[in-house]
């Protein structure tokens, strides 16, 4: 998935999470950008990343092809925490296309700034669903 065929829906969700257009960056890697700004980042394959600001704020990492073995993982990964729920609802059926994909992605990597959700997988996907749901992504 090249992300700057996406970049202006990363850049329509940023805007929803009152993010300013100059907090989304496309970089090659997003480990190698952490890399060399002294960031720790284990996952050499993380697709987004939220990482602190100079001065305030949050800046919101997006590399700029992500394979689409990663999304479908994470998209698993979200397929099965939502199975520990309940396992005749799919919330990630919902999940069909491009844009959606990437909009779990973004708010996915949104959730962990947040001390709510931070480290709790399964309510940071039912907050994710709801919000994808809120700005009318599930809509036809």
């Amino acid at each position: 998935m090249f992300i700057k065929d996406y970049e202006w829906y990363f850049r329509h969700l940023a805007e929803h999470l009152e993010m300013k257009e100059s907090d989304l960056v496309i970089v090659e890697s997003v480990a190698g950008w952490c890399r060399e700004h002294g960031i720790r980042e284990k996952d050499e394959q993380k697709p987004v990343k939220l990482v602190a600001a100079n001065g305030a704020g949050k800046r919101m990492l997006v590399a700029a092809m992500i394979p689409d073995k990663i999304v479908e993982e994470r998209i698993n990964a979200a397929r099965i925490r939502g199975q520990l729920k309940s396992v005749g609802n799919d919330w990630t059926e919902k999940l069909n296309s491009p844009t959606r994909k990437v909009a779990y992605l973004f708010l996915k990597e949104y959730t962990s700034a947040m001390p709510d959700l931070a480290g709790d997988d399964l309510a940071a996907d039912e907050w994710i669903f709801e919000q994808l749901d809120r700005i009318g992504v599930f809509r036809p």
